[in-house]
Parts: structure tokens; C-alpha cells; sequence
């Protein structure tokens, strides 16, 4: 990061009125990759995954510009952060204001920890000799790094790792973060969550590391990316007495905005394919499996189930002859069961068409294709305007927290779906990188 950046960031610390770990005015300010990660929903997402210590003394090294630093003041007793940069401990404070719980230093204290935390450019052998003389008997540390060649250093200094996380994309905004065993208990699970390689570790060291992680978790992830924090979510996979089971909960508890909310869930893990995955391989079950989930629906909606808007067909789950809804976190209390249907014929015509779908018309758009999909189960292919223009109001409620001085967002994805409609279906896949669409179209398409 350039000293510009830096100063930036700093400034943009300086100015925000809301300087918390889940701030929208934060989490939206950033222009790149190097603005946004620090200011990011996610950037406290590692700890957030793990099990702290009730009113920690806490230690961190290496704040940088304090997005751990927020969140550890924020649930722990006190917190001791160390930058030796003076325009990042500038920053630290600035995120950190309003907090009695956290003191900026430029250089170690003399205390006892509970928990302390290292960046690994600082995981040096002098410094873990020092961290070690001054644990708790119970204390723990947690080493945030790239590289597993930390791990040598650490069993030096007598603080071998007791748990080996994880971490997707990487350490600094986790998205995903797991335990070894997943790959090899639930791999179809693992790959969903993870999205691709892991890029980070988190390394628990001391005595009280295995108190960080217990042993019936097996993975947490998160929905943080491109929402505002109202719609912001976590989800534990762990193990349970008959398999494994995932939890999702909110991060924060809030009221609806404009009827959109998210609620907890729970799923029991089947390994099976999604609707989804199973058209892309058998696009001659098109009519069957759409048939099985408008019922499905339409079912769930007797039973009087709340999450009815989240029962799309890539929630959806093929276990043999049973259809198995998962992952219904999303609430919309303007919608029933035909606003439901006409939203998961229109964002499964979009995943079909992103993957090229064989059974699609030649030359056809996606607009023809979700008409050709909503006339399998009885819908007039003029659905899709009504559907498209619901499903841009919920995205930008989604991405903003508000329905208020949207116009400049909501423009914004209606666009992306417009582009979308009108494209043709084995063009979809190689135009979408060359597009310049918007940086949040594929979190878009994920809800």
C-alpha cells in the first residue's frame, strides 16, 4: 500500500461517523481493493469465527488500520494495540473512538493476555518469546498469516499450533473460514463455501487454543460482501448427532427494512446436487424439476413457513426423488408464493445462461429463456418485467439497508439485469468478463 493510501484511508477514518466493525459507511467508501479490504464488513471475519474468551486482556500486533482492532474492542475487556506506523496508529484511534475499551501504543506493554493477536510479518522469534512469557494460563494466540512457514518459528518458541484454519479468499477479508476435516467429510460443502483456494491461515497457538475453535465445528462463513450490514450473516457448519448440520444467524438483529429482512435457519448437510447443478448435467428433467419446486413452494407456503422469498431453485437441493430446501435466510413480507416462483424461474434463467445451458434456444437471450422456463409451469412470459423489477428493488434494499436516496444503486442493478436479459445464452459466459459491469453483479445474482 502506497503512503497516499494510507494517508487516505486515514482521512477517511478521520471524517466517518460510524466507525464500526460493521459499518455501511465504511464497508461502501472504499474506490479498489486496497481502500475497500481494510474499511470491509469482513475484515474482523477471522475472529469473528472463533469462540473468545469472555472479557479478554487482549494483545495485537501489527493493527494496520484497525479493522480487528475495532471488532476486538468491541467484545473484549481491553485491548492493547500496537502500530508503530504513525499514520496507521492515526487511523487505529480514529476507528477505534468512542471505544474505553482500546489503547493505541507504538510499542509493546508490559501486561498478562488472554488473547493476543500477530500479523505474520511480526510473528518473529523474539517477539512469540516475549508473548509467550506473558500469557495466561489459559491464554491463547492467534497468527494471521500466508504461509504455513510461520509454523516453524512458533514451535521455537514453544508455542506449537494447535488448530491450523483455513482462510477464503485470505486472512484480511475472510469469507470462509475451516477446518481441515471439512474437505475430506462434506468436499461438495467445502468447495461450495470456500469458492475457491484458501489464501490465508489462522494459526491457534497456547493453552487455550483449542477453546477457539471447538471440536464439533467444522467450518463458518459469511454473507458480508456487497450488504449492508442489516443483511449481514454468518453460518456454522458443525457436526451433530446425526451428520452435520449448518447454522446461519444474523450478525446484527434488525428490524425489516421495507418488509426485507434475514432470520436464522438451519439445514441438515445432504450430499446432493443443487437444481441447479443437476440441469446443467440432465436439461431433459427441466419440466419435472421445476414442476417439483413451483409444489414445493407452494407447499411450504401452507405449512406457513416465513422464508419463503430465499426457496429458489440454487437453494434448492436434489436428494434422489426428494426436493430439500436450504439456506432460506432472506425474508420479504410483500411476497407470496407467485412473487416467489416468478423470482426463482427469472434467477435460475440467469445461472443457467451464465453456465451457456446446452438446452437453451440457439441465438435466444436470457429473457427468452426465463420466458421459455416460466411457460413449463404456466406463466406468461411477460412475467419477467415484474419479476425483474421486484428483484431490483430487493437487491438494492439489500446492498443499502434503505429504500430512502437509492435511485443512484437501484439504477445501477437494474442496468446489470437489463445487460443481462437481453444477452445471448452461449455468448453469456465469454462477454461477462469483457462487460464492465459493476463490481457487485455477482453478489446481485447470488441473492
Amino acid at each position: 500500500m502506497t503512503a497516499a493510501n494510507a494517508r487516505l484511508l486515514t482521512t477517511l477514518l478521520s471524517l466517518a461517523e460510524d466507525t464500526g466493525s460493521l459499518s455501511d459507511e465504511l464497508h461502501f467508501a472504499g474506490r479498489d481493493a486496497t481502500e475497500r479490504d481494510p474499511l470491509d464488513h469482513g475484515a474482523a471475519n477471522v475472529l469473528r469465527a472463533l469462540v473468545l474468551p469472555k472479557a479478554p486482556r487482549v494483545l495485537e500486533v501489527g493493527a494496520g488500520f484497525g479493522g480487528l482492532t475495532r471488532y476486538l474492542g468491541e467484545v473484549a475487556a481491553t485491548v492493547h494495540a500496537v502500530e508503530a506506523d504513525p499514520v496507521r496508529a492515526a487511523a487505529v484511534r480514529f476507528r477505534t473512538r468512542g471505544l474505553g475499551t482500546v489503547t493505541v501504543h507504538d510499542k509493546l506493554v508490559v501486561e498478562t493476555y488472554d488473547l493476543v493477536v500477530v500479523q505474520q510479518p511480526y510473528a518473529t522469534r523474539n517477539l512469540l518469546d516475549w508473548v509467550r512469557e506473558r500469557l495466561s494460563p489459559t491464554g491463547a494466540v492467534v497468527v494471521l498469516t500466508a504461509s504455513r512457514g510461520v509454523a516453524g518459528t512458533l514451535a521455537a518458541a514453544g508455542l506449537e499450533v494447535q488448530r491450523e484454519l483455513l482462510c477464503s479468499p485470505g486472512h484480511e477479508v475472510a469469507r470462509a473460514v475451516r477446518g481441515a476435516r471439512i474437505d475430506t467429510e462434506l468436499p461438495r460443502l467445502s468447495a461450495a463455501i470456500a469458492g475457491g483456494p484458501a489464501n490465508g491461515l489462522a494459526l491457534l497457538c497456547g493453552p487455550g487454543a483449542a477453546a477457539l475453535w471447538p471440536p464439533y465445528r467444522l467450518a463458518t462463513y459469511f454473507n458480508t460482501a456487497e450488504r449492508a450490514a442489516f443483511a449481514c450473516t454468518r453460518a456454522d457448519v458443525v457436526r451433530t448427532g446425526e451428520g452435520a448440520e449448518v447454522r446461519r444467524v444474523p450478525l446484527v438483529p434488525s428490524p425489516p427494512v421495507a418488509g426485507i429482512s434475514v432470520g436464522p435457519c438451519a439445514d441438515k448437510v445432504y450430499d446432493a446436487p443443487t437444481m441447479v447443478e443437476v440441469l446443467l448435467d440432465e436439461p431433459e428433467r427441466v419440466a419435472e424439476l421445476l414442476t417439483g419446486w413451483r409444489d414445493l413452494v407452494r407447499e411450504e407456503a401452507a405449512r406457513g413457513v416465513e422464508a419463503l422469498w430465499d426457496l429458489v431453485p440454487h437453494n434448492v437441493l436434489v436428494d434422489g426423488a426428494t426436493l430439500r430446501p436450504i439456506d432460506l435466510e432472506w425474508r420479504n413480507a410483500g411476497a407470496g408464493v407467485s412473487e416467489v416462483v416468478e423470482r426463482g424461474v427469472l434467477v435460475l434463467a440467469d445461472k443457467l445462461a451464465d453456465a451457456g445451458w446446452p438446452a437453451a434456444a440457439d441465438g435466444g437471450s436470457m429473457r427468452d429463456l426465463a420466458g421459455w422456463l416460466g411457460v413449463l409451469i404456466g406463466l406468461h412470459p411477460s412475467f419477467v418485467d415484474g419479476a425483474l423489477e421486484r428483484e431490483v428493488a430487493f437487491s438494492t434494499i439489500g446492498s443499502c439497508g434503505t429504500e430512502h436516496g437509492t435511485d443512484e444503486v437501484r439504477g445501477s442493478i437494474a442496468e446489470i439485469w437489463r445487460k443481462r436479459l437481453a444477452r445471448t445464452v452461449h455468448e453469456y459466459r465469454s462477454t461477462k468478463a469483457g462487460a464492465g459491469v459493476a463490481a457487485n453483479e455477482d453478489e446481485v445474482a447470488k441473492r
